[in-house]
């Protein structure tokens, strides 16, 4: 499956965020570039099987997408792909609090529900249009 933004590894500091994406570029974010999270699920077909994905909002080219299989070195502990989801968005709130948050994403953070799905590819591929 290939994603777009998609991190193999980020690595979470109180300076920003650098991620290792799966093409094997790096993308360095400080936070005072962050300016929205969204959390959403992948599409519930194959191949994306409903995962959980937040996507770090910054300057245009640099969004950075969390997956359940993104490994993150720093400040984060969280078990489950929703629970791991909910702590990154917790955790950008906390180091860029003027980062914008749609409906969809507060109420995910405020609940146990599990994030808005996407439909289908072609949402999906509409959802990376807008932030790209």
């Amino acid at each position: 499956m290939d994603l777009r933004y998609a991190a193999n590894t980020v690595v979470l500091s109180h300076v920003g965020v650098e991620a290792h994406l799966d093409d094997g570029r790096v993308r360095v974010v400080p936070w005072r570039e962050v300016v929205g999270v969204v959390a959403r699920r992948l599409p519930a077909q194959a191949p994306y099987g409903g995962e959980t994905f937040v996507d770090l909002v910054s300057t245009a080219g640099s969004t950075v997408r969390f997956l359940p299989k993104t490994i993150l070195v720093g400040e984060l502990d969280a078990d489950g792909d929703a629970e791991k989801a909910r702590a990154v968005v917790r955790l950008v709130t906390l180091h860029a609090p003027t980062a914008q948050l749609d409906q969809a994403t507060r109420q995910f953070l405020a609940s146990h529900d599990p994030a808005a799905q996407l439909p289908d590819a072609e949402t999906l591929a509409a959802h990376d249009a807008m932030l790209a």
